[in-house]
């Protein structure tokens, strides 16, 4: 049973109403409750190396199911902020995509670790 974005939000949306929780919220709470819940996420990763992660993801169902909890805990927050603010996050999505295509031409990063930062990106390209 897949749902598209909006659909998505839309459940986000009836979740919150239903519990009338929107009076509390504005754009910066969201942001720091998306902040909040990605360190959650990160703790779980806290101390131990990425392979001996990645390894435990696939062969213990608890911890990722603690993955899966947060990491939803994160996109929630997401659906909620691009609600809030009524923005379409799917052509967010997109757009900043497209954005990072001509960031990291694949030529030119293909195989290898880099940041480019927006502003370095934009320097290089004026």
């Amino acid at each position: 049973m897949e749902k598209d974005l909006k659909e998505l939000k839309e459940i986000s949306r009836k979740f919150i109403d239903e519990r009338d929780w929107r009076q509390f919220q504005t754009s910066k709470d969201l942001a720091e409750d998306i902040s909040v819940e990605a360190n959650e996420l990160l703790e779980l990763f806290l101390w131990k190396s990425g392979k001996e992660l990645d390894k435990k993801a696939k062969e213990d169902k608890e911890f990722l199911q603690k993955i899966k909890n947060e990491t939803s805990d994160v996109f929630f927050g997401c659906l909620a902020l691009a609600d809030h603010l009524d923005f379409d996050l799917e052509e967010a999505f997109l757009s900043k995509m497209r954005q990072l295509e001509k960031r990291y031409d694949k030529e030119e990063v293909k195989g290898k670790s880099v940041k480019i930062s927006e502003e370095e990106w934009l320097k290089k390209n004026k």
